[in-house]
């Protein structure tokens, strides 16, 4: 019986051996894109042993990228056939149920996916399975399993990103925020995140932060050119809002100023500060108000009074020389 054995288990081991060969031949082509050479492999891998689901599951993968929907949905099946806990191809099936927009079906095989306790892409299904709700039009559930996949990896920059963006749509400026400064804290510290943030401060109006994002993005040597075009359009709007600013501000000045009168009394100048202080104080025992200190080059000016025209400040000029108080008239900037 020994000597029975010995041959078979060697055959065992020989074809292990041919197909783990092909398997990873298959799976550096499919990560370089050569999806036509990762099908060759994969397929010759399945004829060496047709009851090894990774195999399955590969192909079905590979499938899936190149649209062969049909051949990816056999491919998953056949690896659940022969082993019916291997979730990640239960996953796997989820994912390309979502893909061809047969929903019930997606929601089934993710959730039978994340039910194994053992399997360890949970995060994934709840992913995909927020993106199935989604596009149901269920967003409460679309946010509650976006939540369990960043809940389950924190670390899921996809499932992160788009619980920002999310977060964003829905003005939860806070949320998103705190979401994306987190990541940072992380040390990831990604054009998208940085993109991410800069978005977050020009909604909520911190344009100083979110220049800064903005900086950030475009001294990054991995942002593509969509990212730069993007952070090129956020600093457009940035610098808009704050020549708007401004000149709502000078808008403002001007009407306080026409408002308070442009004109005012000029009664004294001082090279110290303090001797205009002194005047001041005098000025308002005799009772006046409305006296202003302006410093200009180092002199230091006792302005008296705001009046709308210089007919009002001069009628005011004739009333203080009754009181002994001389000065002329000036334009009050």
């Amino acid at each position: 019986m020994l000597v029975a054995c010995a041959p078979k288990a060697e055959k065992e081991a020989e074809k292990e051996k041919e197909w783990r060969y092909l398997y990873d031949l298959g799976m550096s082509a499919y990560f370089a894109k050569n999806y036509s050479e990762a099908i060759a492999h994969f397929y010759r891998a399945t004829k060496v042993d047709p009851e090894e689901p990774k195999i399955w599951n590969a192909l079905g993968n590979t499938y899936m990228a190149v649209g062969e929907f049909r051949k990816a949905e056999e491919s998953f099946l056949r690896a659940i056939q022969v082993d019916p806990t291997f979730s990640e191809a239960r996953m796997n099936l989820g994912i390309l149920y979502f893909r061809m927009k047969d929903y019930r079906k997606a929601i089934d095989n993710l959730k039978a996916a994340i039910s194994d306790e053992l399997f360890d892409k949970k995060h994934i299904a709840f992913y995909h399975l927020a993106k199935v709700y989604k596009e149901m039009g269920e967003v409460d559930r679309y946010m509650e399993y976006l939540k369990k996949a960043t809940a389950y990896n924190p670390l899921f920059i996809e499932a992160q990103l788009e619980l920002g963006s999310a977060y964003m749509d829905a003005k939860e400026y806070d949320k998103a925020e705190k979401l994306y400064l987190s990541l940072l804290s992380n040390n990831i510290r990604r054009p998208e995140v940085f993109l991410s943030l800069a978005k977050v401060y020009h909604e909520t109006k911190r344009l100083d932060k979110a220049k800064d994002m903005v900086r950030m993005v475009l001294e990054d040597k991995q942002t593509n050119n969509l990212q730069r075009s993007q952070a090129y359009e956020i600093l457009s709007k940035i610098l808009i809002e704050e020549q708007r600013r401004t000149m709502k501000i000078l808008e403002e000045a001007r009407k306080r100023k026409e408002e308070e009168g442009r004109f005012g009394i000029q009664v004294a100048a001082f090279s110290t500060k303090r001797g205009a202080e002194r005047l001041v104080e005098r000025l308002r025992r005799k009772g006046l108000s409305k006296l202003d200190i302006v410093e200009v080059s180092g002199i230091y000016k006792v302005i008296y009074g705001r009046f709308k025209s210089r007919s009002e400040a001069k009628r005011e000029l004739e009333r203080l020389k009754d009181m002994e108080i001389y000065g002329f008239i000036v334009e009050v900037e």
